[in-house]
């Protein structure tokens, strides 16, 4: 009795003994790790409503790519100001996000060392993923080496949505030409399409000349909607000038004038705040718009009048039968998660780990996890997902938890595909088909936003109510307050010198953005 009872005093002596040992190991074993684990910071620009604690993508992502990942969120309003202040006191994150509206900082903390170049040889998914005009924006005067990730995002073409039931009550086609698309403008004014017995019906409405002149801009070979920095499509030595300067600019408002003068074109353009608010009460017959905006369109129009439909078209085709889109180069991230903002660029500063840094980024790059970064964990952030045709399915709780959670830098697949948000397939097929129909049949030459000419940039803040002044003097001449002779002397004589300085700035600036990077 007394062996067995010091048998058993044994026994547990032992065990307690062994699992002490196995507990000092793992303890042992998970410190070692623990050391050998990353630890990544990332500073970045969110929403509001994004979450940066117990956030289940995040995890998941410390998961696979077996690193820990601290996000530091900024409120928009501040977050310059913010990194200005970190990046002087030498506090920043490892990885941290740049907007181009700071562009001139970025070459300064390039040349200061305080942003480390990309090693594209160890981040191959980085360079197969990003266009190349997208990585030279990344290099700073002549130094070859890229400095940043700039996210990248597929973006819908710009056209017309049209009333498709107007064009089939008048029994008219759809315009392709500028011709028809007169006679299409002419027909919403006159022939009463809405049926109400009043002549109270407009043809096309524009904030301003923006949504006019994304419509009927490229049918004179004339950016005026992006005014982007691209080679003027209507000089046949294709220089990089001002909008007001390109050789079918005048053309277009002439034509402005004559739809203002014929009641083709809103009178109340001046003054609207909001184009998209006055089209949806059912009493205009186009606006100017992005391809993926057709079907909410349409659903707040059919509140106001229940039979309507709307339809997405490209806009009226030059004297050589082409389409055209100026749109500059897209950034950003505008998947389905909370917004990193437009033209957002990913650079590793000089506190980074740097190999953690890059393989981070590069694994972001992938297919894989861009696809995971737009979708996030099944059951939490989404229901369903179809990838032969691109539709996620989420429910309205799943749309807030991605609100909440993902982030990412990217969220197309090198222009392969789009994710559409909806569970309707008629309306899904529809948008993919405006989709492929503008990237297929538009004339897209390489364009830029003219925030990377940085000389333009500092004309501008010095000299703020120029921008204000170029767009009043044009809608005064659309709307007859100022004569023809008067509107060209403004555009000869205002700003005279800096004009021709600037004009010789974006010239050089666009041929080295338009190289390839090395």
């Amino acid at each position: 009795m007394i062996r067995s009872k010091w048998l058993q005093i044994g026994i547990t002596v032992i065990t307690v003994v062994a699992l002490a040992v196995i507990i000092f190991i793992w303890n042992k074993q998970s410190a070692i790790e623990s050391q050998d684990r990353p630890h990544l910071t990332i500073m970045l620009r969110m929403g509001d409503s994004f979450r940066n604690t117990d956030n289940p993508y995040i995890q998941e992502l410390e998961k696979q790519l077996g690193m820990d990942i601290e996000v530091m969120n900024v409120p928009a309003s501040s977050y310059n100001d913010q990194l200005n202040v970190a990046m002087a006191s030498g506090g920043v994150a490892d990885i941290v996000q740049i907007n181009w509206s700071g562009e001139v900082n970025f070459s300064g903390w390039v040349r200061s060392g305080l942003i480390l170049p990309i090693d594209l040889k160890q981040a191959p998914n980085i360079e197969y993923n990003t266009q190349p005009s997208l990585l030279s924006l990344m290099r700073v005067g002549e130094d070859d080496r890229i400095y940043g990730v700039p996210g990248t995002t597929t973006s819908y073409p710009y056209g017309v949505i049209i009333r498709k039931d107007w064009l089939d009550q008048l029994g008219l086609g759809i315009p392709r030409t500028l011709k028809e698309y007169e006679r299409v403008l002419e027909a919403f004014v006159t022939l009463d399409p809405d049926g109400d017995g009043r002549s109270n019906t407009v043809g096309v409405t524009s904030w301003r000349l923006n949504q006019f002149g994304g419509i009927f801009g490229g049918a004179f070979k004339t950016d005026y909607l992006w005014n982007s920095l691209h080679p003027d499509a209507g000089d046949a030595e294709g220089k990089v000038v001002f909008r007001e300067q390109q050789a079918g600019y005048m053309s277009f408002m002439n034509f402005a004038k004559k739809a203002f003068e014929m009641q083709w074109l809103d009178n109340d353009f001046p003054y609207l705040q909001n184009a998209e608010h006055k089209f949806i009460l059912g009493k205009t017959g186009m606006i100017g718009g992005y391809s993926n905006q057709t079907l909410q369109l349409e659903k707040e129009l059919q509140r106001f009048v229940p039979e309507a439909r709307l339809e997405w078209i490209l806009g009226p085709a030059d004297s050589e039968g082409r389409h055209w889109n100026f749109s500059p180069e897209s950034y950003g991230y505008r998947g389905g998660g909370s917004m990193i903002g437009d033209q957002a660029v990913f650079v590793i500063t000089q506190n980074a780990n740097y190999d953690a840094a890059l393989r981070f980024l590069d694994a972001m790059s992938t297919r894989e996890m861009i696809l995971f970064a737009n979708l996030g964990i099944q059951g939490v952030h989404y229901e369903s997902y179809d990838l032969n045709r691109n539709i996620v399915i989420r429910t309205p709780q799943q749309v807030e938890a991605v609100n909440r959670d993902l982030f990412g830098i990217s969220d197309t697949y090198r222009k392969e595909s789009l994710v559409l948000l909806g569970d309707n397939e008629r309306e899904n097929d529809r948008l993919e088909y405006y989709r492929k129909k503008g990237m297929l049949l538009i004339t897209r030459p390489s364009s830029f936003s003219s925030g990377f000419a940085s000389d333009l940039v500092h004309f501008q803040m010095m000299n703020p109510n120029f921008k204000e002044r170029e767009r009043n003097t044009a809608i005064q001449y659309v709307t007859g307050d100022m004569d023809r002779e008067e509107y060209l002397g403004y555009l000869e004589q205002e700003n005279r010198l800096e004009r021709q300085s600037l004009a010789h700035a974006i010239q050089e600036r666009y041929l080295q953005l338009s190289q390839p990077h090395k």
